[in-house]
């Protein structure tokens, strides 16, 4: 096989604009592709969904060198602070990726800000409301996230390169001798007693309780303006059921709108709004992308 390399079928993902912004999301519904298209629509840019965001990011990598004018978006999920901001200094960028990562955990994060979505023409319930609901769904569920996400912080420290392949066949000239090289490996008792440090009961749970900190400040629960867990819950999951609660969505005759139709609705007319209403991450990434398309 030839170590030539050739240039991804890009066809495949986008066939008509030239800069295209890909993001997460599966499906003619997928509501991340059409909720950014509703902010970035003066661009010049064609939002499309790509899959999940190991595929975003594989093809980020990919297509970088071949395609400088399509740009790539993804949730932040567990990514570090450090590597977030620099995409963000580095956006858009043709010598590496490309890629940008949200600064909150998903993009409907940014919808549970208090003060964004009472703009929405169809919010029905105090601003007291809002807020209590909020509140309390991110309650339901901020304990599950918060394990969660020991568990993903506990699986990428173990999951790094901790062995290396052979370089040489040397002393692996039978069956025999290759698999006495191999058991005899350090590295694999190294990584036995690592594993079993890291599973260790009483760092799990001080794990736990620096993540606890993390999303909720010296709170016990929820509370706004103490920790970070606006930014870190689940919001695919809470911003539905708060939209659920709070939000009247009817269609033209009237009739209220299916639970799993309204948030997209909800969603498109606030990106609509006023560029100066938007939080600071999508009028930053307005202005990037349009930075990029006129230059």
């Amino acid at each position: 096989m030839s170590g030539k390399r050739t240039a991804p079928r890009a066809e495949e993902f986008a066939q008509s604009a030239r800069h295209v912004l890909f993001v997460e999301g599966g499906g003619q519904n997928a509501v991340d592709p059409q909720v950014l298209a509703a902010l970035l629509g003066n661009t010049g840019v064609s939002v499309q969904a790509m899959g999940p965001s190991y595929h975003v990011a594989s093809a980020a990598e990919a297509l970088h060198e071949y395609h400088p004018d399509y740009y790539f978006l993804v949730d932040r999920d567990h990514h570090d602070r450090r590597i977030v901001e620099k995409s963000w200094r580095k956006f858009p960028d043709p010598a590496t990726s490309n890629l940008l990562i949200w600064r909150r955990r998903e993009l409907e994060n940014y919808f549970l800000i208090p003060e964004y979505l009472e703009q929405s023409q169809f919010l029905s319930c105090t601003s007291v409301r809002l807020r209590n609901t909020i509140r309390n769904t991110a309650q339901t569920r901020i304990f599950l996230d918060v394990a969660n996400l020991v568990i993903t912080r506990l699986r990428e420290e173990l999951k790094k390169n901790w062995i290396k392949h052979f370089s040489s066949s040397t002393g692996l000239e039978t069956k025999e001798k290759a698999l006495k090289k191999l058991l005899n490996r350090p590295e694999f008792g190294t990584m036995k007693r690592r594993v079993a440090q890291k599973v260790r009961a009483d760092l799990i749970e001080r794990t736990f309780k620096k993540c606890c900190k993390e999303f909720l400040g010296d709170e016990d629960k929820p509370e706004f303006g103490a920790g970070g867990w606006m930014e870190m819950i689940s919001g695919k999951h809470v911003l539905p059921k708060v939209i659920n609660h709070c939000f009247r969505v009817r269609d033209t005759q009237g009739r209220a709108l299916p639970q799993k139709e309204r948030p997209e609705v909800v969603l498109k007319d606030l990106l609509r709004k006023p560029l100066a209403d938007q939080p600071d991450d999508f009028q930053e990434l307005h202005r990037l992308i349009s930075e990029r398309v006129n230059a």
